[in-house]
């Protein structure tokens, strides 16, 4: 390994799995209500597929010097990790955070929601992992651009909808569901757009670009779900399956048609 990939591997190391080491230990020691022991536990088995989730995806599909290498591996996974762990920081500006909603509060809805919100920022890691490539900022910048438009998303079904307050504040299970499986389906879109072999910088915008008219339906769908399912003073819950369930299973059809459309990276 070069220097540079010595430095962000052992930043990664800390920014990965040291803090998420930290993150747990002080999660697990919080005094809980019987709800508050779910949710964790939700979390911490998300946390564990999203890592195993990047070892597969890097064992299957990483660049030809990756696969087989196990220093490279490492590299990569503990990068993954320490994504995760800087952009789980940012759940909270969009109104959710693990710790006060889920762990604290109880709120399974948010669990639900976060656990989609986790699987997609490991999509658009990963998807920037898959193909050949010169070095490690090829994968950096690919997942960034991959991230920043699926948070671009997540925010906009924020602003357009009362989505997060009824995770956060209304409980409602049906609104956690939708939510987490628009941000999974989203996070599969836009990791899929940076996947493939590296060609150049033009070309990964070009190939967002391409992708982004099925995330864009994914979010007009949402926005006009989001707008009738919502909880009322009639309806505080919503049916979870005809509210939730549904809803959920066709963002994450759509999402696997707009892949299986653009084809094999």
């Amino acid at each position: 390994m070069s220097d540079d990939e010595s430095l962000v591997t052992a930043a990664s190391v800390f920014l990965g799995p040291g803090l998420w080491a930290y993150w747990l230990f002080r999660l697990w020691r919080l005094p809980l209500r019987k709800s508050g022991h779910v949710g964790r536990a939700v979390m911490t088995a998300t946390l564990i597929l999203c890592g195993l989730l990047i070892y597969s995806v890097l064992r299957t599909w990483a660049s030809f010097d990756v696969v087989d290498a196990p220093p490279y591996l490492f590299m990569y996974v503990v990068l993954g990790l320490a994504w995760l762990r800087l952009l789980e920081n940012s759940f909270a500006f969009l109104g959710l955070s693990v710790r006060d909603d889920v762990a604290e509060r109880g709120n399974r809805s948010a669990a639900l929601a976060l656990a989609g919100a986790f699987v997609g920022v490991t999509s658009c890691y990963a998807g920037g992992n898959i193909g050949d490539g010169p070095g490690w900022w090829v994968v950096v910048f690919s997942a960034a651009l991959a991230t920043g438009s699926w948070l671009a998303a997540w925010f906009a079904l924020a602003a357009l909808t009362p989505v997060a307050d009824a995770v956060a504040i209304d409980r409602d299970p049906a609104a956690g569901l939708r939510l987490g499986a628009f941000l999974a389906a989203s996070g599969l879109v836009m990791g899929r757009a940076v996947a493939g072999d590296w060609i150049s910088t033009g070309a990964t915008v070009s190939d967002v670009v391409t992708a982004s008219p099925p995330v864009l339906l994914l979010l007009a769908l949402a926005t006009f779900v989001e707008h009738r399912a919502r909880p009322t003073a009639e309806r505080p819950h919503a049916p979870v399956v005809g509210f939730g369930l549904v809803p959920a299973a066709a963002y994450v059809a759509l999402a696997i048609v707009a892949v299986a459309r653009l084809g094999r990276p």
